[in-house]
């Protein structure tokens, strides 16, 4: 992302939108890396905050500047495009969050011996003492608990990888010369993967009706290759 960070002021990666509002293209795969990014800097989206509802909108607007300022919308930028970024970037760093989590997190050590230790060098100090004192307090372990427990309910998978569903609509209609794609068409192609197999049983069940071919599907699933996209602080 240094490519966009270092542009000159007054340089813009021109971003469509779709008849949603929704980015498209390899530049709207180019700033959603980059509200990744974003959300991992901790002047910008400070971890500390425990949800981001409660986070100032300061910085949600410095935020939505910063972008604005690098990217020019095609339609130009309204309200509703401005939402779809918040919530973007509401995902980014609630990942951000979890990633860190993963990387830190250790019930065994006490939480001086966590906080002590910062895992990357984006991360604030003060601000990562204050995230680590909320995964150890009881409110923190209830949410993470929760969490775990509605994660575990979570099976609508796919196998998009990165690639936005918006791209994905995107690259359909191009394939078919401006055609747009159906549900139907959606859902199986996005739940199926390069090799024809289908990536869960829910998936499967719905994509074959026949039950005798669905359960060839399902005998050819493998645990390591469901990709769920849900990654959130536990």
């Amino acid at each position: 992302m240094l490519d966009v960070w270092e542009m000159e002021d007054g340089d813009l990666i021109i971003v469509n939108l779709d008849k949603y509002g929704r980015p498209i293209g390899e530049e709207g795969t180019t700033l959603t890396r980059f509200i990744g990014s974003v959300a991992r800097r901790y002047p910008y989206a400070p971890i500390d905050y425990k949800s981001w509802k409660v986070m100032p909108n300061d910085y949600k607007e410095e935020i939505l500047k910063l972008i604005e300022s690098k990217f020019e919308f095609v339609p130009p930028i309204n309200d509703l495009t401005r939402e779809m970024l918040k919530s973007e970037l509401n995902e980014k760093w609630r990942q951000w969050k979890g990633d860190l989590k993963s990387m830190a997190y250790d019930p065994t050590k006490t939480e001086e011996e966590v906080a002590s230790l910062v895992p990357d060098d984006r991360v604030d100090p003060n601000q990562y003492r204050g995230l680590v004192h909320h995964w150890f307090s009881d409110e923190g372990q209830k949410i993470s608990k929760i969490n775990r427990q509605n994660r575990a309910k979570f099976e609508d998978v796919h196998c998009m990888g990165s690639k936005s569903l918006p791209k994905f609509i995107d690259e359909k209609i191009k394939k078919g010369k401006g055609v747009l794609p159906g549900r139907k068409e959606i859902y199986i192609d996005t739940r199926t993967r390069k090799d024809g197999t289908i990536v869960n049983e829910k998936a499967a069940r719905l994509i074959v009706p026949d039950a005798t071919s669905a359960q060839n599907h399902l005998n050819s699933l493998s645990p390591n290759n469901n990709e769920n996209n849900e990654n959130g602080e536990d």
